[in-house]
C-alpha cells in the first residue's frame, strides 16, 4: 500500500505565480502569536491514494481568473489534483461564467456546484452568526495563519448549520482608506464625509468612525469619486489599483486591517459522499490554499503599492499602531450593537476574535 505523506508533500509543492511578483517585505505568520481558542486538530499526517477515487468537481466565483483572487483560488485546485496523484480534479467556473459571486452561495448549498468562493457580508444575512466577521477590522494583527487556526472550528460549525463544509479562510490583505479631501490619520478625520461601503456591518462601521456610508457598485466607484459624490472608501489594494482608485483620490492610507472575510465552501452532501481519504486530501488542499493565498496576497499587495508609488499621483500615509488601534477600538465595539441578534456560536466568535486584536 502506497502511504502519501500529505503535508510533507504540501509543503513540497513549488507552484509558479503569473503575476505579482514582488518579494514581500515580511512574512505576516512570523509574530509568533499564541494559538487562540479553536486551534483544530492535525487533518491527519497521511492517507492512501489507493482508497481515492477518480472524480471531478466544480469551483465557481465571479472573479477574473488571472486576479489576484483567481490566482488564490487556482492553488487549491492545482493542491487537490497534486495530492490526489491526478484522481481528484476541480474544474474552474471562474470570471462570472458559471456565477456571480452573489449567487454562489445558494449554488453550493443546492448542490450546483461543488466548491465556491464566498464573501461573509453577502450571506451574514442568511448566516447570522458570521456578522462578527463582517466589520472592517475584525482582525488587524499580522499572523493570518495562525488567526484561520483560531476561528477554524467555531466558523466550521457555523456553515455546518447550513450543510455547507468549510474549508479555508481567503487572504484578502490589508485595507487602505482612500480619500479626495484629505489623508485619514483618525477616525475623526472621517467625520461628516460620505464613505462608500458594502454590508451592513461595513456600513456600521463607516457610521462608527463617523462617517455616513453609501452603496455603489465597484464599476461606479472611480466615477463617483470624480463626481464628489462619495469622499472616501476603505478597502484592498487588489481594488484600488484595478478599478483605477487611485487615479482619482489623493489621499492613500495603509493599514494592516483586514478587508472583509471571504471563504472556501464546499457543498456538504458531496463533502459527506468523500471517503476518509479523499476529505484528507480535500483538507490538506485547503490548509495549501490559506498559505498560498497569503503568499500571493502579501505580493500582490506589495507590487500594487509600487505601482501606486509610481504613479506619483498620491500621497501615502502608513498607520501607526496607536493610530490603528483607535479604528478597531470602534470596530469592534460594533459587537455590543450585535451581540443580542447573535446565537451562542456567534458570540463564542466575538469572544475569539477580541482575544484576536488584543481587546
Amino acid at each position: 500500500m502506497k502511504k502519501v505523506l500529505c503535508l510533507v508533500l504540501a509543503l513540497a509543492m513549488v507552484f509558479a505565480l503569473a503575476a505579482c511578483g514582488a518579494k514581500p517585505a515580511a512574512n505576516p505568520a512570523d509574530s509568533g502569536t499564541p494559538a487562540a481558542p479553536d486551534a483544530p486538530a492535525s487533518t491527519g499526517s497521511d492517507f492512501n491514494l489507493d482508497n481515492v477515487r477518480s472524480q471531478k468537481f466544480v469551483l465557481a466565483h465571479g472573479l477574473p481568473a488571472t486576479g489576484m483572487t483567481g490566482m488564490q483560488y487556482h492553488e487549491f485546485c492545482v493542491a487537490v489534483e497534486t495530492l490526489s496523484g491526478g484522481k481528484m480534479v476541480v474544474e474552474e467556473k471562474v470570471g462570472g461564467t458559471l456565477l456571480a459571486d452573489t449567487e454562489t452561495w445558494d449554488a453550493v448549498r443546492d448542490g450546483e456546484v461543488d466548491f465556491i468562493h464566498s464573501m461573509g457580508s453577502y450571506v451574514s444575512g442568511t448566516v447570522n452568526d458570521l456578522s462578527p466577521l463582517t466589520i472592517a477590522g475584525y482582525y488587524a494583527g499580522d499572523d493570518f495563519l495562525g488567526f484561520c487556526d483560531s476561528i477554524r472550528g467555531t466558523v466550521t460549525d457555523i456553515y455546518g448549520d447550513y450543510g455547507v463544509k468549510y474549508l479555508g479562510a481567503l487572504y484578502q490583505a490589508n485595507s487602505a482608506i482612500v480619500c479626495t479631501e484629505k489623508q485619514i490619520k483618525s477616525p475623526a478625520d472621517v467625520k461628516g464625509m460620505t464613505f462608500r461601503a458594502s454590508g451592513t456591518w461595513v456600513s456600521k462601521t463607516v457610521e462608527a468612525w463617523g462617517g455616513a456610508a453609501t452603496t455603489i457598485g465597484l464599476a461606479d466607484l472611480a466615477d463617483a469619486f470624480s463626481k464628489k459624490s462619495v469622499a472616501g472608501t476603505a478597502t484592498g489594494w487588489n481594488i484600488i489599483v484595478p478599478f483605477k482608485i487611485y487615479e482619482v483620490a489623493k489621499y492613500v492610507t495603509s493599514t494592516t486591517i483586514l478587508e472583509g472575510f471571504a471563504a472556501l465552501l464546499m457543498n456538504g452532501d458531496r463533502w459527506n459522499s468523500l471517503n476518509a481519504d479523499e476529505q484528507a486530501i480535500i483538507s490538506a488542499a485547503a490548509r495549501v490554499f490559506e498559505e498560498k493565498s497569503m503568499e500571493i496576497g502579501v505580493k500582490c499587495m506589495n507590487d500594487y503599492r509600487k505601482q501606486v508609488e509610481e504613479s506619483g499621483l498620491n500621497e501615502i500615509y502608513d498607520l501607526t499602531p496607536e493610530e490603528q488601534a483607535e479604528f478597531v477600538k470602534l470596530a469592534m465595539g460594533l459587537y455590543d450593537e450585535m451581540a443580542p441578534g447573535l446565537g451562542e456560536k456567534g458570540l463564542k466568535l466575538i469572544e475569539i476574535l477580541k482575544q484576536a486584536n488584543g481587546q
